[in-house]
């Protein structure tokens, strides 16, 4: 089966997106977006209609799968539509930038027996997949705390896009690429979040630059405590990040490039990871695992329960630096989730 597919976003990573599916042999039958030149470009590139309405284009080409790739605020409207039509969805992250729209978009797509995947690549790279297998060994013991920092110059590189618009993006910095490295530190250590409290800074209002989170997580029922701090208005024009994770009997320290693990009563590990970590190869690999799960031979890697995760904790975090709280995340996605009581007979 060849899932056939339509692209939302036809922008600089809708084109990426666009290059992968074509190299995947998936057949792109439709694209939907807002600017006419992007429509254009896409009609003439892949003999396929666009749109800027997703309905008409759902409605004329029946696709089996679409790919999202529209500033942040705009997915939750899109990926409903596409479910509501039966497809299977792949969204680049973050998912939503509302804690209700994340779970509104789980539920659908669990009633419709539907695929929803998120587009976490770091799932997908190598050297992220070794820290997990280390720390699901039990070679440092079991996760006591972690912490991990992202820096660059976020804000004069995004000044002026979509990205430093609340309205589309859902903050700054934090919902950008710093909901990658949210989500890398909880995948590698396999925690929950519990409950956060967090400062930040902005650049103008709405638009946050820089973030220092203390975190409450579990893993397997245990406490562990992290620190994560992202800084938009740093020197680096590409990300820089580094994670830190202790155990009872040792430590993995990865800066990106390099992995360090220093056990209690044995060698120290150190190693290089670089090979197949490029974007467009991660890129592959997880629009790969998205056309899997349409097929049905394989499951979402990142499905929406973590996009959901990785929403909560986000919001909890600028609650929590709003209003000068700890702010619990487990009750941030039940205040969220749709009340199963029913209402109390009226007299």
């Amino acid at each position: 089966m060849t899932p056939s597919v339509a692209v939302v976003g036809l922008g600089g990573l809708g084109r990426v997106l666009l290059r992968s599916l074509a190299d995947l042999n998936a057949d792109v039958v439709a694209g939907v977006d807002v600017s006419a030149d992007a429509r254009d470009r896409f009609e003439r590139a892949y003999d396929a209609p666009a749109s800027a309405d997703i309905g008409a284009v759902l409605e004329a080409t029946e696709p089996d799968a679409a790919v999202i790739a529209t500033p942040h605020a705009l997915h939750h409207e899109q990926a409903m539509a596409c479910l509501e039509a039966g497809l299977d969805v792949f969204v680049e992250k973050p998912m939503v930038t509302d804690v209700a729209d994340a779970v509104e978009l789980v539920t659908a797509a669990d009633r419709r027996d539907r695929t929803l995947a998120v587009g976490y690549q770091r799932h997908f790279h190598p050297a992220f997949v070794e820290v997990k297998r280390i720390v699901d060994s039990g070679r440092i013991g079991d996760v006591r705390a972690a912490a991990a920092h992202l820096s660059q110059d976020w804000i004069d590189v995004q000044r002026g896009t979509w990205r430093t618009d609340p309205a589309l993006s859902g903050g700054g910095q934090l919902y950008d690429s710093g909901s990658h490295l949210l989500d890398a530190l909880l995948w590698t250590t396999g925690t929950t979040p519990r409950s956060v409290s967090a400062q930040l800074s902005f650049d103008e209002p709405g638009v946050d630059t820089d973030a220092a989170l203390a975190m409450a997580l579990e893993r397997d029922g245990r406490p562990v405590t992290a620190s994560v701090s992202v800084r938009g208005d740093g020197v680096d024009g590409e990300p820089a990040e580094g994670y830190t994770i202790w155990g009872t009997d040792g430590r993995l320290a990865f800066d990106g490039a390099s992995l360090r693990v220093t056990e209690r009563d044995g060698p120290t590990y150190d190693g290089e990871i670089a090979d197949g970590a490029d974007f467009e190869t991660l890129t592959d690999r997880k629009l790969s695992n998205f056309l899997d799960a349409v097929r049905g031979e394989a499951e979402p890697a990142v499905p929406g329960d973590v996009g959901l995760r990785i929403t909560a904790l986000t919001e909890a975090a600028y609650r929590a630096a709003d209003e000068g709280r700890t702010v619990d995340v487990r009750a941030t996605i039940d205040e969220a989730e749709p009340s199963t009581t029913p209402p109390s007979p009226t007299e």
